[in-house]
């Protein structure tokens, strides 16, 4: 074999080792991408929102959108933290109930691993909390009805708003979208 053969058989067998080596980092390109797409298919909306940083807009049931900082993140529901522009106070609480959001901007790419955690609060126990507080709330109903009074009960499945002049009114936790205080 002459020595420009000899050339030749190299120069293709280095064109065979990078095309091997190319070959190779695409497969692994793509099991990589397969892996995330897989790994993305785990994490949940909550999980997502427990990772948030920045403000997020919160579409629900009965038409409306609140804005604010997620303040915490329970089992079915989330607590935005609303600050009017230019104020570090928080002027309001919108605690979401999960099962009536239909959209949220803003999550950006962050997250939290799911795994083992504390066990989480129930919307039904942060209510309590405000029925004990006494709280002024307003609760947007699914269908877009509010109802505003003081928060006076939080029962197994439903919650009791007194209204005024000893009148109250018993929602059920699958009718509400967003308590607000």
């Amino acid at each position: 074999m002459s020595e420009s053969q000899r050339d030749l058989v190299a120069s293709l067998e280095a064109d065979l080792h990078a095309l091997a080596a190319a070959d190779a980092d695409l497969e692994r390109d793509a099991e990589v991408a397969e892996r995330t797409r897989i790994e993305r298919s785990t994490i949940t909306l909550r999980d997502r929102l427990r990772g948030c940083h920045g403000p997020v807009e919160i579409t629900t049931y009965g038409g409306s959108s609140h804005a604010g900082r997620v303040g915490d993140v329970g089992s079915d529901w989330v607590l935005l933290q609303h600050q009017a522009p230019g104020q570090h106070v928080v002027t309001a609480e919108h605690l979401v109930l999960l099962t009536a959001v239909l959209g949220v901007r803003g999550l950006g790419r962050s997250m939290t691993a799911h795994g083992s955690r504390i066990p989480e609060r129930t919307a039904r126990a942060v209510l309590r909390g405000w029925c004990r507080d006494r709280s002024e709330i307003s609760a947007l109903v699914v269908d877009g009805t509010v109802v505003t009074g003081l928060a006076s009960a939080a029962f197994a499945d439903h919650l009791e708003v007194s209204t005024g002049g000893g009148a109250t009114v018993s929602v059920p936790y699958l009718a509400l979208a967003v308590i607000s205080r």
